[in-house]
């Protein structure tokens, strides 16, 4: 089984606080076998972790994504290295992912204040456990729904600072190769270790994410 922490998000993100540098040498350190850069409506951070990863982090795998602002929530999708456009239906988001050859994550599904959306139709798996739900109730909720309809289930750390790489990890049972670990994932050959992000650094993050909106909705003016 083979260990990826896949929802992490880097300062390409506009509440991330650590370089794709750091993550990845922070992925590696705690002994994963790869890591998903999903930065909000961008894939490049990803993209420069492709492009560094044999010399900050030799042998991670980096699997590309993008966390996209659809009009109903949030959707990941893993395995892409072009951007997909924010404020499309969910439908088009889901569609224009798979023509990419992308794999469909349903991330934080219900929390609407994350921006989390109802398990759509289409959808190739769902995020069962995510990190920094401090109270754990929305996860036990989700992993239920997807236990019911039957959805393939991963985890993710949600991690927008390199110290919280690897809180929460999904075991997957395929050879160490982007196309193989992503056809596992569709398929439900996956296993869930999770830890919760501890509380001060939750709230931490929460802060200084609200500090940065507050700074560019300021600089408009």
């Amino acid at each position: 089984m083979l260990r990826f922490d896949l929802h992490v998000h880097s300062d390409y993100s506009p509440d991330g606080h650590s370089t794709v540098e750091d993550i990845l040498r922070a992925a590696q350190k705690k002994g994963l076998d790869g890591v998903a850069i999903t930065d909000h409506d961008t894939t490049a951070g990803a993209v420069k972790a492709l492009e560094i990863v044999d010399r900050v982090a030799p042998g991670l795998l980096v699997i590309p994504g993008q966390e996209i602002s659809t009009r109903a929530g949030h959707l990941i999708v893993l395995g892409i290295t072009e951007s997909i456009p924010r404020d499309m239906s969910v439908k088009d988001t889901i569609a224009r992912a798979h023509a990419l050859g992308g794999t469909v994550v349903v991330p934080h599904p219900d929390q609407r204040t994350r921006h989390g959306m109802r398990i759509p139709r289409g959808a190739d798996a769902v995020e069962v456990f995510n990190s920094r739900y401090i109270l754990g109730y929305h996860n036990f909720v989700t992993s239920r729904r997807a236990n019911k309809r039957k959805m393939p289930a991963v985890s993710g750390s949600d991690a927008h600072v390199a110290s919280m790489v690897g809180q929460a990890i999904t075991e997957v049972n395929a050879k160490k190769d982007l196309h193989c670990v992503l056809k596992a994932i569709r398929e439900g050959k996956t296993r869930i270790v999770t830890r919760r992000t501890p509380l001060p650094v939750y709230l931490s993050q929460l802060g200084h994410g609200w500090a940065r909106r507050a700074k560019s909705i300021i600089s408009k003016f």
